[in-house]
């Protein structure tokens, strides 16, 4: 790996670091901030993947620093999976209907938190684009399939707890 190329891949792995400790804190904050214990546990669980994201990548980076080489998926492997039982509704729908005020501000956490995985997305997927070496292109398309997968449960929930918002409200899109 020439000077330039890894010089180019640190400056990649400290931005995707910076951009995990951010998702990690957005989420810890949210956990605290909801008063739904589905949704706690839901974004707890989401920090806890990013923390599992950051020692991937962290692992990587010290490699590349000290050896020049990026780590093989055997070396970095052990990801977890989001914890949230699929199909399972997770914020509560019988409290909405009591509290929707309180629900607002879970519905714009979501919203928030689905924006920040659709940039982490675009980002490693245009890493791995860049990324010459097999082990570092095999790692930023493994972080793309863990960030669809918080994505799509992030989706999910969103549509169904806005969904139950408009019909609380009295208002339902076309």
């Amino acid at each position: 790996m020439s000077d330039r190329d890894l010089q180019g891949a640190l400056v990649a792995l400290d931005f995707a670091i910076q951009t995990e400790k951010d998702g990690r804190e957005f989420y810890e904050r949210a956990a605290t901030k909801t008063r739904d214990a589905g949704g706690r546990v839901l974004f707890a669980s989401l920090a806890d993947d990013e923390v599992e994201h950051l020692r991937i990548l962290e692992s990587q980076r010290e490699s590349l620093a000290s050896d020049g080489r990026w780590l093989s998926s055997a070396e970095t492997d052990q990801q977890r999976r989001p914890s949230v039982t699929e199909g399972v509704p997770v914020f509560s729908r019988e409290s909405l209907a009591a509290e929707v005020n309180e629900h607002t501000s879970d519905l714009s956490a979501l919203r928030m938190a689905l924006l920040l995985e659709k940039d982490s997305v675009a980002f490693y997927s245009k890493a791995a684009l860049e990324t010459e070496d097999l082990e570092g292109r095999s790692m930023y398309e493994r972080l793309v399939e863990m960030e669809k997968e918080h994505q799509r449960i992030l989706d999910e929930e969103y549509k169904a707890l806005a969904k139950e918002f408009w019909h609380t409200m009295g208002f339902e899109p076309f």
